[in-house]
């Protein structure tokens, strides 16, 4: 009997061999034993490119859309590499009496597999391995546990109505606003996605926050108190009276501000309450969080965190699944920490310390059965050989931040006494706060400049103005207090910050809030549907999505910081709120989370996508987009007259469509073998304007295609 497993990567299906067995390499697969183990290369098949229906599709013309096939065309990749992988596999499944399907447990993982199998048209029974890490113990159990893989088909429809839905949008809408733009001389490309589009949005409207921001001068009312065995310094409590004047405690006014600091010379304090209060440990990092916190504490970009964490999982062994969308752990791995702290003692003995200080008895909240969705959360795990030691200098930094807290989970908790102090003076109260930490807990993992739960990389605009937290002496309820001092101190108020990374990713996650905060009488449905989708994305896509927006030069870096291009600002302000609106998204993503979960029928669906998409071209058509030239232009001189005519899309270049006069280019070109064009997937070429020299990405399938992007640093 023959079982074909069939892997998402090779990396994979190397450690699905190496666990059962002594392994035979052939060309494609690995024998061992029974098991045929091969693999994927990623996706094989994709969504067929426009013209593979209709060759007039080659051109982008307004008559031709929208473009909306009844039978979408799934088809191989174009790749000498792929085709042959794919006939390989063809021939295994011919000869297997049952196959495994091992592709990484999500939605694309699903999605890629299972269109192999279509593919090939397979009717051999599938079961699915749900492998979340790559350790033998992991694989161990997962084998243990193989499921029909029928139960996963309503997350394929969904994985597959999702990338139908976004190839509709974004095939139509780009050529439709793209030759918009294009009428008034524009000579980019404007590409418009369902996620990638409110995210620039998002972006551009923390610029226009920041760059419109009026700073206002207030004061206020402080006075440094003196009791028997110290001084601590209070602040002006806002009676009742004034709260809806100064329900904030600005005060504008200098002169009120001092006249609240005409107070005597003594007063008494009036009250004084003490408890003592519990911080849990933070609990185990989803990918979006670890992004924020390696975003913040070490400039770490979103996609570079991804990648970190993928190697971790696939390379090096050493963490579970990365791309999670869940902070919980299943209970019937808390009995496994005692192996886990034995091999983190090797991998990583910096933390031998703190693993002998570990108490396994403990189980923090995030043990929790009920709250575990298809994946936990990212933990350290056994690894196969794997050290600390041999990991680069970001890697170790993300590593360090996964396994102290999985080791957090296993320290009590942080204890401190709060307490609450206001003096009063002839009826005008003051208030003062103070912590002193009882037991340090689970803050003994970390350096004093990370034992915050929330870090510094933060979207208040006010983040500067709080009080730094004092040590408050020996107080005594109703002892006197004398006046040592009076301050009605200035302050300024300040513009959001710029975003970065980690503030992005946070509201992308979290868009209901920022949603609620710019939009005036939003129905509060919309709201909701917005945080129980998780807002913008998904944890395993909001790192590309910052990298395509880079690719194509709407948004760039300046340090940590990201920012809308003047083209950029320019499209978001041009394109209808149905565009660029997270609300459409929000729905999308309850339609699809009731096609996985609730049986709802694809074909619904996606006619509703249709009749969107119609009515967003008739829009597109009836715009002005007044765009300025690409901040990252073409060297190629297009005529204006010649513009909506212009071949934009992705067809390939052949010798016979290149013109003579660019072949002396050829010696001061580079093409890239990584980066690809994000409109037809051929290789970019590294070009060099000839105005002034600077250099950007064209695409190699100019003229067919005439994408650019920004050569970023």
């Amino acid at each position: 009997m023959t079982t074909v497993i069939i892997a998402e990567k090779p990396s994979v299906a190397n450690e699905l061999a190496k666990y059962l067995g002594h392994a035979q390499r052939a060309d494609g697969y690995i024998s061992v034993g029974n098991y045929r183990v091969t693999w994927c290369f990623g996706h094989l098949l994709t969504l067929a490119e426009p013209h593979v229906y209709d060759e007039k599709y080659k051109k982008w013309r307004a008559d031709d859309l929208p473009i909306l096939p009844q039978d979408i065309k799934i088809i191989a990749k174009d790749d000498a590499g792929i085709r042959k992988q794919l006939k390989i596999i063809g021939g295994l499944l011919k000869e297997a009496d049952d196959v495994i399907h091992a592709g990484d447990p999500d939605r694309e993982g699903q999605l890629l597999v299972d269109w192999v199998l279509q593919h090939h048209k397979n009717r051999k029974p599938v079961k699915r391995l749900w492998l979340a890490a790559q350790d033998s113990v992991s694989i161990q159990k997962a084998l243990r546990n193989l499921q029909s893989n029928l139960q996963y088909a309503p997350l394929f429809q969904a994985a597959q109505t999702r990338s139908i839905a976004d190839w509709l949008v974004g095939i139509n809408l780009s050529r439709a606003f793209t030759l918009a733009a294009q009428k008034h001389g524009y000579r980019g490309v404007v590409s418009i996605g369902r996620v990638q589009t409110p995210t620039l949005a998002l972006i551009a409207m923390r610029d226009h926050d920041i760059e419109t921001f009026i700073s206002k001068t207030y004061y206020v009312p402080m006075v440094l108190v003196g009791v028997e065995k110290g001084s601590f310094w209070a602040t002006w409590i806002v009676p009742e009276s004034l709260k809806d004047r100064y329900a904030d405690g600005k005060i504008t006014d200098l002169d009120f501000a001092n006249a609240i600091l005409q107070i005597p010379e003594t007063g008494v304090i009036s009250l004084l309450e003490k408890k003592k209060l519990q911080t849990a440990p933070p609990l185990p990092y989803r990918l979006s969080r670890l992004q924020k916190d390696a975003s913040a504490r070490f400039g770490l970009t979103a996609d570079e965190v991804l990648t970190i964490c993928q190697s971790l999982y696939e390379d090096y062994k050493l963490t579970s699944y990365p791309r999670t969308d869940c902070d919980y752990l299943p209970e019937s791995q808390h009995s496994e920490a005692r192996d886990i702290f034995a091999a983190l003692t090797q991998i990583y003995p910096t933390l031998a310390p703190f693993v002998q200080q570990a108490n396994t008895s403990l189980k923090s909240s995030a043990w929790n059965d009920k709250n575990v969705t298809a994946h936990h959360a990212i933990i350290p795990v056994r690894g196969n050989g794997a050290t600390y030691a041999q990991l680069k200098d970001k890697e170790q930094k993300v590593y360090d931040l996964i396994a102290r807290a999985y080791l957090a989970q296993f320290f009590p908790a942080y204890e401190f006494e709060k307490t609450d102090v206001e003096t009063t003076f002839d009826q005008k109260r003051f208030k003062a706060t103070g912590n002193i930490p009882l037991k340090e807990g689970w803050k003994v993992l970390y350096p004093p400049h990370k034992a915050k739960t929330k870090t510094d990389d933060s979207n208040n605009a006010d983040t500067d103005d709080k009080e730094p937290e004092q040590a408050l002496p020996p107080i005594i309820l109703g002892e006197t207090a004398r006046k040592l001092a009076t301050e009605a101190r200035q302050k300024q108020t300040h513009p959001p910050k710029a975003y970065t990374d980690g503030t992005l990713i946070s509201d992308m996650e979290s868009v209901h809030r920022v949603v609620a905060s710019k939009t005036k009488d939003i129905d509060n449905k919309w709201l909701k549907l917005l945080k129980e989708n998780a807002g913008l994305g998904t944890e395993a896509t909001r790192a590309g999505i910052l990298k395509t927006l880079l690719d194509r030069g709407f948004i760039q870096r300046s340090g940590k910081n990201i920012t809308a291009t003047t083209t950029g600002r320019e499209l978001i302000k041009a394109l209808p709120k149905e565009v660029k609106s997270p609300i459409a998204t929000a729905m999308m993503e309850q339609e699809l989370a009731a096609i996985e979960k609730e049986g709802l029928d694809p074909d619904v669906f996606l006619a509703k996508q249709r009749a969107s998409i119609e009515k967003l071209i008739g829009i597109a058509a009836a715009a002005t987009i007044l765009l300025s030239s690409p901040e990252v232009k073409s060297d190629i001189p297009i005529k204006a007259k010649r513009t909506s005519k212009a071949k934009l899309t992705s067809t390939k270049a052949t010798s016979a469509t290149a013109k003579k006069p660019r072949a002396k280019a050829k010696s001061t070109v580079k093409t890239s073998t990584e980066k690809t064009c994000p409109e037809c997937q051929k290789p970019m070429i590294l070009r060099a304007r000839k105005s002034d020299g600077q250099k950007f990405w064209g695409c190699s399938g100019f003229p067919n295609c005439r994408c650019v992007a920004q050569v970023n640093a």
